[in-house]
């Protein structure tokens, strides 16, 4: 998941409850969030992380000694670095001009992704030079293509022969350099949302996508065009002020959460009779 905007992230995750990735990824955003935008000092810092951790992700216990050391350090270097706030990145007439020029829908995305991709390396770090640092699986993810492990480096290296990629030197190195950025042309394209790159193509390419008038997410519309909402959030139609209905997985209460919240599935009583248990299964496991 590429986070544009680490402040709204942050406050999105406390006001939702969310842990959408990695732990260790959230409390990273968090710890520098409550340095850099309230103020906090280590103490507190290390406070609030533990209390997000119990609170949010009871299987922590499970490894208690490690989610301590991990806490400490994160608290010791959240001043190093502040959060990272980038808006988008500029899509130029030149550029999606050259993806254009391939001529195969599957390639022209997997191009369309990785520049996108490049250019907000860029923007995290001027001195990267159009380097694109994830994995051939995440880059397909992000482009929603499915195929094999052998095929996503056979269209990969499509893409160095026609110029589109340059490898690096070292084999055991996974990155790709994206050579056909042009920053200098008119811009035709800004992408403010990064969740769904691949459909953000297909929809500059005319095919039927809507963003939900709920979460913003891209997704595919409806032959009537009366779609509004994607499936996360399908569910409130009904529902106003950025609130939708849940029903507990235990008890089948019906549960008020935030619209982004698609992590939690049990009303309060039960999560914490939920929580208990996983403590007792834990101590049990261990002996205590």
């Amino acid at each position: 998941m590429i986070i544009l905007d680490e402040k709204k992230f942050a406050e999105d995750c406390i006001q939702n409850g969310l842990i959408v990735m990695k732990p260790y990824f959230v409390l990273s955003i968090l710890s520098r969030y409550y340095y850099h935008c309230c103020g906090y000092k280590k103490k507190k810092i290390k406070e609030l992380l533990f209390a997000f951790l119990q609170k949010h992700y009871p299987k922590y216990e499970l490894d208690g000694f490690f989610w301590q050391n991990a806490i400490e350090r994160l608290a010791d270097k959240a001043k190093d670095n502040e959060l990272m706030i980038i808006k988008g990145v500029s899509i130029t007439e030149s550029e999606m001009n050259k993806i254009k020029e391939l001529s195969n829908r599957c390639l022209e995305k997997l191009a369309f992704v990785l520049l996108c991709l490049a250019k907000f390396q860029n923007a995290r770090n001027p001195n990267n030079n159009g380097w694109v640092n994830l994995s051939s699986k995440q880059i397909f993810d992000c482009a929603r293509i499915v195929c094999k492990k052998d095929e996503r480096d056979i269209k990969l290296g499509k893409l160095r022969d026609l110029g589109y990629l340059e490898f690096p030197k070292r084999i055991d190195n996974v990155n790709n350099r994206v050579t056909f950025i042009d920053d200098d042309s008119p811009e035709v394209l800004f992408v403010s949302d990064f969740r769904e790159l691949g459909y953000e193509y297909r929809k500059y390419c005319g095919e039927n996508f809507i963003r939900c008038a709920d979460c913003g997410v891209l997704t595919k519309g409806n032959e009537k065009n009366t779609r509004r909402y994607c499936k996360d959030c399908g569910v409130n139609t009904n529902v106003v002020n950025g609130k939708k209905i849940i029903y507990c997985c235990d008890c089948g209460e019906m549960v008020f959460v935030a619209a982004k919240n698609n992590r939690t599935k049990r009303c309060k009583l039960c999560q914490e009779k939920y929580n208990r248990m996983i403590k007792r299964e834990w101590k049990k496991a261990n002996n205590e």
